[in-house]
C-alpha cells in the first residue's frame, strides 16, 4: 500500500511542466521580438523618431504585459498548490498577477509624474487605473453575453456574491465619500489650488482588500478537500514568477516613456482636433494593462468556464480600485481633479448597477450584459469628448 502512495506521487510530479511548457510563444516571436526591442531601444536612445519609437513602444509594452503576465500567473498558481493554498485562494493569487500589469503601469506613472513634476502625467497614471477597472466592467459584459445568448441567463455562482457582496458594497461607499471630498475641496470657501486625496485614506482602501483577503484566507483553512493542485515543479513555478514579474515591470517602463512622448510631441495636434489628449493617453495605458491578460476571460466563458469568468472579472474590478489605486495613493498623492472625480463617481455607479443586477435574482441575461457593455461605452464617450480640455 505504502509503495503505492509513492508510485502515485511520483507520477505526480512527472506529470508537473516545467519553463519551457508554458512559454507559449515560438522561436519565431520570441526572435521577432528581441528585434523590436533592440531596434526600440537604439532609436529611442539616438532621440530620433520619435513616432516610430512611440509606435514600437506601445507594441512591445502590450506584449510585454501580455505574455509576461501569464507567465506570472502561472507561476503564482503553481506556487499556491505547493504552499498548500486552496483554490480560491490559488484563483486570488492568479488573479492579482493578471492585474500586475496595471500596478506596474501605472505606479511607474504615477512616479514619473511626481518626479517631473507633470500634473498630466499624474492625472494619466491615476486615471488608466480606473479606465481599466472600466474594461474589466466592459469585458465583462462582453462574457455575459457570449454566456447567455440564446438562454434565458446564467446563474451567478454563489461564492462570487456571498464573498463579494459586502466588499462590493464597501467599495461603492468609499468612491463616493472620495467624489464627496473633491466636489467640497472645489466649492469650498477656501478651495485648496491643488485638492489631494489623503495618503492615510489611500491607506485605508488598501487595507481594506488586505482584510477581505484575510478574511478568505482564514475562512477556507479548514477546506482541505479543495486544495490547489500544482501544474509546474517548484524550481519551474518559481523562474516563471520571476520572469513574469521582470518582463511587466519592463512594460511599465517602456508604456510610461511612449506616454512621455505622446506628451511632449503630439498632445498639441490632438487637442486641436477637440480630443482630450489625456483621456486618450490614459485610455490607451488602461487597455494596455486590462485587455491583454482580462481578454482570456472571454476565451474562458466561450469554452463555458463561465463562473471562473465572471468571478475573476468582478474581483479585477475590486483589486484595481482599492489594492492599486489605494497602495499607488500610499506614496503619491492621487490629484482630485475633475478628470479623477469623474471616473471615480463612474466606477461607483457602474458597481451599484452590477450589484443590483446580480442581487435581484441571482441572474445574469443578455440584456443586463448588453446594459453593462452601453454603460462603459457610454462612460469612454464623455470621458474622450465631454470632460473639458
Amino acid at each position: 500500500m505504502k509503495d503505492s502512495r509513492i508510485d502515485h506521487v511520483s507520477n505526480s510530479q512527472n506529470q508537473l511542466h516545467g519553463v519551457r511548457d508554458s512559454l507559449v510563444a515560438g522561436k519565431k516571436e520570441f526572435t521577432v521580438i528581441f528585434g523590436l526591442i533592440v531596434v526600440y531601444f537604439s532609436l529611442r536612445f539616438s532621440g530620433i523618431e520619435p513616432i516610430l519609437v512611440l509606435i514600437l513602444g506601445f507594441v512591445l509594452g502590450i506584449w510585454l504585459a501580455f505574455r509576461p503576465s501569464e507567465w506570472a500567473v502561472e507561476g503564482l498558481d503553481s506556487t499556491a498548490g505547493h504552499l498548500g493554498y486552496t483554490a480560491y485562494m490559488a484563483g486570488m493569487m492568479s488573479s492579482l498577477a493578471s492585474n500586475m500589469p496595471e500596478a506596474v503601469i501605472s505606479g511607474i506613472a504615477a512616479y514619473s509624474g511626481w518626479i517631473n513634476e507633470s500634473p498630466d502625467l499624474l492625472d494619466i497614471a491615476v486615471l488608466s487605473v480606473l479606465i481599466a477597472a472600466g474594461f474589466n466592467m466592459l469585458l465583462l459584459g462582453l462574457t455575459i453575453v457570449i454566456s447567455t445568448k440564446g438562454t434565458p441567463g446564467m446563474k451567478v455562482p454563489e461564492e462570487a456574491i456571498k464573498k463579494d457582496s459586502v466588499l462590493i458594497r464597501w467599495t461603492i461607499v468609499a468612491l463616493i465619500c472620495m467624489f464627496a471630498l473633491g466636489i467640497l475641496d472645489m466649492v469650498g470657501l477656501n478651495p485648496p489650488v491643488d485638492p489631494k486625496f489623503p495618503a492615510i485614506a489611500s491607506f485605508v482602501l488598501f487595507l481594506s482588500y488586505i482584510i477581505y483577503t484575510w478574511a478568505l484566507a482564514t475562512g477556507d483553512v479548514t477546506d482541505s478537500e479543495n486544495k490547489a493542485t500544482p501544474s509546474h515543479r517548484k524550481k519551474s513555478a518559481l523562474i516563471l514568477t520571476i520572469m513574469g514579474i521582470v518582463g511587466i515591470f519592463f512594460a511599465g517602463e517602456i508604456l510610461t516613456n511612449s506616454v512621455e512622448i505622446f506628451l511632449h510631441h503630439y498632445s498639441e495636434p490632438i487637442t486641436a482636433l477637440g480630443i482630450n489628449h489625456v483621456a486618450i493617453a490614459a485610455l490607451i495605458l488602461g487597455a494596455a494593462g486590462a485587455l491583454p491578460e482580462h481578454g482570456i476571460a472571454l476565451i474562458a466563458a466561450a469554452k463555458g468556464k463561465v463562473g471562473l469568468a465572471v468571478g475573476n472579472l468582478i474581483g479585477g474590478v475590486l483589486q484595481i480600485v482599492l489594492l492599486v489605486m489605494g497602495g499607488i495613493g500610499m506614496f503619491v498623492l492621487i490629484p482630485l481633479d475633475r478628470y479623477v472625480l469623474f471616473q471615480v463617481i463612474v466606477i461607483a455607479g457602474s458597481l451599484w448597477f452590477l450589484k443590483r443586477a446580480i442581487t435581484d435574482d441571482h441572474k445574469l441575461d443578455f440584456f443586463e450584459g448588453a446594459m453593462i457593455i452601453l454603460l462603459q461605452v457610454y462612460v469612454f464617450i464623455l470621458l474622450i469628448a465631454g470632460t473639458p480640455i
